[in-house]
C-alpha cells in the first residue's frame, strides 16, 4: 500500500518552491500537501557560493529523505546524497506511477459504470505495491490480476487495455559465436551443443562455418546480455568436452 509519507532513506521526487541563502524549500511530489528542507550543506559537496547555480524555482529534483518528522509536518531532505543512476532510476519509476494513474482515471470516464478511479487506486496499490507494477502484471499474467482482486468486473476493463496498449518492452543483445570440431562426427556435435544452450528468448542462425549469431531477447538488457553468455557458456563447455573448440560469443 502507498505510503502516507516519506520515510528515512527513502528517495523522494520534489519540485523547488523556494530558494533561500540557506536552503531549499521543496514540495513533495508523492506526497500532495507535504513539503521538505534541503539546507545548503546537503544541496551540493564542497562549498556553494551562489545556491541558486545549482536550484532554482520550479525545478524537479530527487532527493534523498534524511529525517523525517510526519507529526510536525517536518521532512529534511538531501540533494547531493543522489547519484545520477538512482535519480534517473526515480525519476522513471515516478513517472510510470503518474502516467499509470492517468490511464485509470481516463478508464474511469470511459467506463463510469464499471470502475471507479479511486476504489481500483486504492486495491491496485494495496495488492501490487504501485500502479505501473499492477499494470504490468495485468498486461502479462492477466489471470494472477484479476485473482488478486475483488472487483472482478473493472479487473476485466483494465486487463483488456493494458492487454492491448501495454505490451512489455523487449530488449535484444546479439553476438558471434566461433565453433569448430574436426572429428569424424563435427556437424552432430556441433549441433547438440547448439541445443545444449538452448533457454527461452534465445535465438541461433548460422552464418557459415565457423560463425554462429546468437540473439537474446528479454525485458532488460541486463538479463538478456546475461542470458546470452550463459547459453554461450553451455554450447562452448559441451563442444570442449567432445573435442571441439569454441569462443565468443562477442557482442555485434
Amino acid at each position: 500500500m502507498k505510503k502516507n509519507d516519506p520515510e528515512i532513506g527513502d528517495l523522494a521526487v520534489c519540485t523547488v518552491k523556494e530558494v533561500r541563502d540557506f536552503g531549499v524549500i521543496c514540495s513533495l511530489d508523492e506526497f500532495p500537501g507535504k513539503e521538505g528542507f534541503i539546507h545548503i550543506t546537503e544541496v551540493s559537496s564542497g562549498w556553494i557560493k551562489y545556491i541558486r547555480d545549482y536550484v532554482r524555482e520550479g525545478k524537479r529534483v530527487v532527493c534523498k529523505v534524511l529525517d523525517a518528522n510526519p507529526s510536525r509536518g517536518r521532512f529534511d531532505l538531501s540533494l547531493r546524497r543522489v547519484n545520477d543512476h538512482q535519480k534517473r532510476e526515480k525519476l522513471k519509476e515516478w513517472k510510470n506511477e503518474q502516467r499509470a494513474e492517468k490511464i485509470l482515471a481516463n478508464l474511469s470516464t470511459q467506463y463510469p459504470g464499471k470502475l471507479d478511479k479511486s476504489v481500483a487506486v486504492e486495491e491496485m496499490e494495496e495488492k501490487f505495491g504501485s500502479l505501473a507494477y499492477a499494470l504490468e502484471v495485468a498486461a502479462v499474467e492477466p489471470e494472477q490480476f484479476s485473482a488478486d482482486l475483488k472487483n472482478k468486473e473493472w479487473a476485466t476493463v483494465i486487463i483488456d487495455y493494458a492487454k492491448e496498449n501495454l505490451k512489455p518492452p523487449v530488449a535484444e543483445v546479439r553476438g558471434i559465436l566461433r565453433l569448430k570440431d574436426s572429428s569424424g562426427n563435427g556437424i552432430e556435435v556441433i549441433k547438440n551443443a547448439l541445443k545444449g544452450g538452448e533457454r527461452e528468448g534465445i535465438e541461433i542462425t548460422y552464418l557459415g562455418a565457423p560463425q554462429y549469431r546468437i540473439i537474446s531477447r528479454a525485458e532488460d538488457a541486463k538479463i538478456a546480455e546475461e542470458n546470452m553468455k550463459k547459453s554461450g557458456e553451455d554450447i562452448i563447455s559441451y563442444l570442449k568436452k567432445h573435442g571441439g573448440i569454441g569462443e565468443g560469443p562477442v557482442k555485434e
